[in-house]
């Protein structure tokens, strides 16, 4: 593994199973040719300029020297550069030590052959332009024409590759995919006229950094991805490229934030990226991951912004975009690309009675084989296209159609549904689709939290016994929390933990690795599956009765009529080691009733019933039902109230918990 701290990253390899910021990576083709301070002891082309120790000590250990070399903080021991490849360093110690790192890339800028140092400017044009502004000096380019490999990539780079804007992205949680369910954030360069005008969004260059699994071996996949052992490398391309990975493909909602940051703080951030291209950084799925990467280019841009200095353990991309809009004058605009389900959930929602049944009718004829686009002729022209307009988003989101990709199901239907769209000659109304602003990431809460509360517990025959409950959780938010920031239908919690104090004596309660909850609801022509899994201990009762199991479950949930509100019914089946009586399966059913009053207000209830199966006992009935309602009065804190009922023991406590 690379040489990063390992306190660190010991750390935050305990904070999650699965994976995030899963992408494509599209590198720039080759490696640049490294030019080691060893290989510099030719004199070439000397520039003077006013230099000696004093300063040049004083320059390495200056802000944005340390953001050029992508130094960050560390938890034991000096700060260290994130970037693992040595071929990006000119000096052996460069990852640890910014002066030595400086004095060698100032003798490969001035005392070298001409050849050698113009591949040394070629491939750090970032540290170039800073050392000319604090130096007040000029470098020459002695082979303006190099040949070389990294001079002609940065030739190449420097034509094709302009801006002056630029965004942060996140792309919304997707349950889809494990790997996504923290969600994505990349960046965006784009292009703006005198007129603050883009001439083309497609002309924009997305920055992404991803990790290069060098196994898809289920066994080895978490633990070497938790671990550091796949190289991380970012990509430079076309932003429509992610777009049509996100927004269609899987039909992911898009957040743009746009930044405050002047032409020539966006210029040095290309610069650097450029010098980042063909290098690898470690990529550890808690913290040196693909968000990590976008805060260590912003404060390259704007050092004062400390932004990487924020999160000092374990950063959950969600999280960064919180802490990017709050930084004062930052962030000038938003804006909300929806995806295609949105997109077509938005038009189905405006259709009248007469155009939803004429859209239900072929949808439910290409289903029974009998489609025929005539069907549409009694509609009026106007009502032709609402439900046409509508239909082609449907089979673009049903079949996830993104740039070159061509549908399948509709493969005949849909050129003619085309043809007859364009046939009626009338243009559209644009689809205005709101941003949902409870699921706007900026608006969440932080991710962790502490908490502390008091608990009773009431059995058959005996007197109330109270205890004190304290937890502590590192990330994220779960369904019974208030759904600021993460909408109504996912919930992930890891390493949850949950102690009880009683009689000067403490126990484990609860401890959750891992818990995961979705609960989407059926949209029109759209069947979304509800499921839940875990891993972990718990305590099934007061005490005495402890757990530790993996357990999971799969139904459907369907809306109630209130608004985000849903029922979701599921077949549960749990496996394990019971304190009392060893090993176990234990399958059930269970339902959940959720109710979210608003941002900040929440009610949840679940009802349960299963069969715990001991491999050597006879099994025994479980039924249980808990409620809660929890309440947020205040930003960052939040009160939850709860009842429980396991067989026949009662449990009733309250808590407070402190997100930071």
């Amino acid at each position: 593994m690379a040489n990063v701290t390992q306190s660190r990253h010991a750390m935050s390899s305990y904070f999650v199973l699965f994976l995030m910021c899963l992408s494509i990576q599209t590198a720039w083709a080759n490696p640049a040719n490294n030019v080691t301070s060893s290989e510099l002891k030719e004199p070439g082309h000397e520039i003077s300029f006013p230099s000696d120790s004093a300063t040049e000590e004083q320059l390495g250990k200056s802000e944005q020297w340390l953001k050029l070399l992508y130094f960050a903080p560390a938890w034991l021991g000096k700060d260290k550069s994130l970037v693992d490849d040595p071929r990006f360093f000119l000096s052996e110690n460069g990852k640890i030590d910014s002066v030595i790192e400086l004095r060698a890339t100032l003798a490969a800028f001035r005392n070298s052959t001409p050849s050698q140092q113009q591949e040394a400017l070629c491939k750090y044009p970032a540290r170039r332009r800073w050392l000319e502004d604090k130096l007040k000096i000029k470098f020459t380019d002695p082979e303006p024409e190099n040949s070389s490999d990294i001079c002609k990539r940065y030739r190449i780079f420097k034509k094709s590759v302009h801006a002056n804007k630029v965004s942060l992205i996140f792309s919304s949680y997707y349950p889809g995919n494990p790997g996504s369910l923290f969600g994505h954030t990349l960046l965006k360069f784009s292009k703006l006229n005198e007129n603050g005008i883009r001439s083309s969004e497609l002309l924009d260059y997305g920055l992404n950094h991803a990790a290069h699994p060098t196994t898809y071996n289920p066994f080895l996949y978490a633990p070497m991805g938790l671990a550091g052992f796949f190289p991380g490398f970012i990509s430079l391309m076309p932003y429509y490229v992610k777009v049509q990975e996100y927004n269609n493909s899987e039909s992911r909602d898009l957040w743009e934030y746009e930044l405050n940051l002047q032409p020539s703080e966006v210029e040095l951030a290309l610069l650097s990226i450029f010098e980042l291209s063909t290098h690898r950084i470690d990529y550890f799925y808690f913290d040196d991951n693909c968000s990590l990467l976008m805060l260590a280019v912003l404060d390259i841009a704007r050092p004062s912004l400390k932004l990487v200095e924020k999160f000092n353990s374990w950063v959950i991309p969600g999280d960064t975009v919180r802490v990017v809009y709050q930084q004062p004058g930052l962030v000038s605009n938003f804006k909300f690309r929806p995806s295609n389900v949105r997109r077509y959930l938005s038009l189905e929602d405006k259709l009248s009675k007469t155009e939803r049944d004429s859209l239900n009718k072929l949808i439910r004829a290409k289903k029974n084989g009998s489609f025929s686009a005539s069907d549409v002729s009694t509609l009026t022209p106007v009502e032709q296209m609402h439900v046409l307009d509508t239909l082609l988003e449907y089979i673009d989101a049903d079949e996830q159609l993104a740039g070159t990709k061509e549908p399948e199901k509709w493969k005949t239907e849909r050129p003619e549904l085309l043809k007859l769209r364009a046939q009626l000659g009338i243009a559209s109304t644009p689809n205005e689709v709101p941003a949902p602003k409870l699921e706007a990431p900026h608006e969440a809460f932080p991710p962790t939290r502490l908490t502390a509360g008091g608990i009773a517990v009431v059995t058959p025959n005996t007197s109330p016994q109270l205890g004190t409950l304290l937890g502590w959780r590192p990330a994220l938010h779960t369904l019974d929390n208030p759904l600021a920031g993460m909408g109504a239908d996912l919930g992930v919690a890891f390493f949850n933990l949950e102690f009880l104090l009683r009689k000067n004596k403490i126990w484990l309660r609860e401890f959750t690795p891992l818990g995961i909850e979705t609960i989407p609801i059926d949209q029109p022509h759209f069947n979304s599956k509800s499921w839940h899994f875990s891993l972990g201990y718990r305590q099934r009762c007061f005490a005495g009765c402890g757990q530790t199991s993996l357990s999971g479950g799969l139904g459907r949930a369907w809306s109630i009529g209130l608004k985000n509100s849903r029922i979701a019914a599921r077949v549960d089946v749990k496996a394990g080691d019971d304190q009392s009586s060893g090993l176990f399966t234990e399958p059930g059913v269970s339902t959940l009733l959720n109710i979210p009053m608003n941002g900040d207000i929440r009610w949840i209830t679940k009802l349960s019933l299963s069969k715990s199966i001991p491999l050597k006992t006879s099994g025994q009935w479980y039924r249980e039902a808990r409620t809660s309602f929890v309440m947020r009065p205040i930003s960052n804190f939040e009160f939850d109230f709860t009842a429980s009922i396991s067989n026949d023991e009662a449990q009733y406590f309250t808590r407070g918990s402190w997100y930071f």
